[in-house]
């Protein structure tokens, strides 16, 4: 199984109420009624809260995430002439296409588990990662997981902001792609906003997590929003 995770932008003209209710409505029943997405094994929107909006560096509205069991599913899905004349137009109205950032990813490492029963509302961190200029593929995906997800699961004084934290890493097949240079995307869940900016603005994770960053990461690359709790449109796994 494999995902792909889509940061996604409004099209030129939609107001942001307006944006996300065709998203969640309109748009996501057309995928789950389109006999072509059989294959979709599930897909979940995550839509940035309306006061992450109040940051005015980030130009996306929110991350869209697939499953799927093989490519045959996904080719099939995206090359069906139907699926192309309802989901497909209806991407092309809702979505700036050439602001659109996709990768595919692996089924995604759990650091921090998310707890049972865990319910909305809560916060969720959506952040694409580059890996620092001069690093290789295999050397920034080993760090990453390695070392810096037990650093922040391990360390006490970090770990109590977390509710879940997971990493999802491009898969090496898909760097085959020149078009994007996304090496992953990080999932963190948080009781708040102000739970994620509590961790982001206390000393000892400038003290002990900042340093890590910079060993592999574009600090300064990331694409990062805070969302509400992910919004399952379709689930059909066992």
């Amino acid at each position: 199984m494999f995902k792909v995770i889509a940061f996604v932008k409004r099209a030129d003209g939609l107001e942001i109420e307006e944006f996300h209710e065709r998203w969640r409505g309109r748009h996501a029943e057309l995928i789950a009624a389109s006999p072509a997405a059989k294959g979709l094994v599930r897909y979940e929107q995550s839509h940035r809260s309306l006061r992450d909006y109040e940051r005015e560096d980030c130009p996306f509205d929110g991350m869209a995430t697939q499953w799927y069991e093989s490519w045959d599913a996904f080719i099939d899905m995206y090359s069906d002439t139907e699926y192309q004349a309802t989901v497909g137009a209806d991407e092309n109205d809702l979505f700036d296409q050439q602001a659109l950032v996709a990768v595919f990813t692996e089924v995604e490492d759990v650091i921090v588990e998310r707890p049972a029963g865990l319910t909305a509302p809560y916060t969720r961190l959506c952040c694409a990662v580059r890996r620092k200029p001069g690093m290789e593929i295999e050397e920034f995906h080993t760090y990453w997981l390695e070392q810096h997800g037990p650093l922040n699961r391990d360390d006490a004084d970090i770990r109590k902001f977390f509710l879940a934290y997971e990493q999802n890493h491009r898969m090496r097949s898909d760097y085959a792609r020149k078009d994007c240079d996304v090496d992953g995307v990080t999932i963190q869940t948080f009781a708040s906003a102000r739970d994620f900016y509590a961790m982001a603005l206390d000393p000892i994770y400038a003290e002990r997590i900042n340093p890590d960053e910079l060993k592999f990461l574009a600090r300064d690359n990331l694409i990062w929003l805070l969302t509400d709790a992910e919004e399952v449109i379709l689930d059909r796994r066992g």
